[in-house]
């Protein structure tokens, strides 16, 4: 519900807690939802994609030693891309957080 930016509503402690800025783009990424777009126009499968991609990246966070060791973590930067496409990374802010995107695949 609501016109809050996704990324925005996962940093919101209120609502899941313990997501930080590392952990949404990861999810974010691994589920292809863009950052900015707007929660009220999530459909049930972009839910459902964003549900299991938190679940996966939480998990394989703790697996692995932190959120640093997520896949798209060190291509967030002016030089990085996708590791999926290859499409440079793109900038935004999003509820004053900085993120990082894949414009290409993060519809």
């Amino acid at each position: 519900r609501g016109r809050t930016a996704v990324k925005a509503r996962l940093l919101d402690q209120s609502v899941i807690a313990g997501v930080g800025n590392l952990l949404a783009d990861e999810t974010l990424w691994q589920a292809r939802v863009d950052p900015r777009r707007t929660v009220d126009t999530l459909a049930r499968d972009d839910l459902t994609r964003l549900h299991r991609s938190l679940r996966r990246a939480t998990r394989a966070a703790i697996r692995d030693g932190g959120v640093h060791t997520g896949e798209i973590i060190e291509h967030r930067g002016p030089h990085g891309r996708c590791p999926r496409c290859g499409t440079p990374m793109r900038r935004a802010s999003v509820g004053g957080r900085t993120t990082w995107f894949c414009p290409t695949e993060q519809v």
